[in-house]
């Protein structure tokens, strides 16, 4: 068995499959492209969104503070889709993105009223990944039992010990760990609920 086998069955590019992820990857640099005015629009700010701008709950994660924190997101974007885009392809991609998109957002909103702001797809990848994993789990159960497993390590680190920082330094911005943790909380139970209805 070859190695492409193994990680990703040696699919071939399908519009349907990685559509989602160009249209995501395509929106992200643009939004980056017009920072200066997308970042005040579009960011998620608390004031912001209770003053009824509730279109930030979706909006802010497609803003990035840096270049380096951008393309940590898009090489991290596809090498889930590469993955795991069977999983993830046609409109089920489109529902599990808004989901975990809108779902981080409000969770922000109940659970931290600490942050002001927030910025980034991270949290949102990490939803889609272990989505995207767990989903997988009949077509290549070592590698999506093997993802898992380090999300949930990563995931409990940054619980304990707080964000990585060499990831800090990187990206030249802090990170949020608890947007890391309500994205995988989500992707997990969208995954469970999308199982249940296949």
């Amino acid at each position: 068995m070859s190695l492409c086998h193994i990680v990703n069955g040696c699919r071939k590019f399908n519009v349907r499959e990685f559509g989602l992820p160009l249209l995501l990857g395509a929106s992200l640099i643009l939004a980056w492209w017009f920072r200066d005015v997308a970042a005040d629009v579009m960011m998620y700010r608390r004031s912001g969104i209770e003053a009824g701008q509730i279109w930030r709950l979706l909006t802010a994660h497609w803003v990035h503070l840096s270049v380096q924190h951008l393309a940590l997101n898009l090489t991290t974007l596809a090498i889930t889709w590469w993955f795991f885009g069977h999983a993830l392809a046609g409109l089920a991609g489109y529902i599990l993105t808004l989901f975990i998109s809108m779902g981080l957002s409000l969770t922000l909103l109940l659970l931290n009223s600490d942050v002001e702001w927030y910025v980034g797809f991270s949290g949102v990848l990490h939803g889609l990944l272990i989505a995207g994993a767990l989903l997988s789990r009949r077509h290549n159960p070592l590698l999506s039992a093997l993802v898992v497993l380090v999300v949930v390590i990563k995931l409990a680190f940054e619980q304990i010990l707080g964000p990585n920082p060499d990831l800090v330094q990187f990206i030249g911005s802090p990170v949020l760990v608890e947007a890391h943790l309500y994205g995988a909380v989500l992707g997990f139970l969208s995954a469970a609920v999308m199982a249940r209805l296949q």
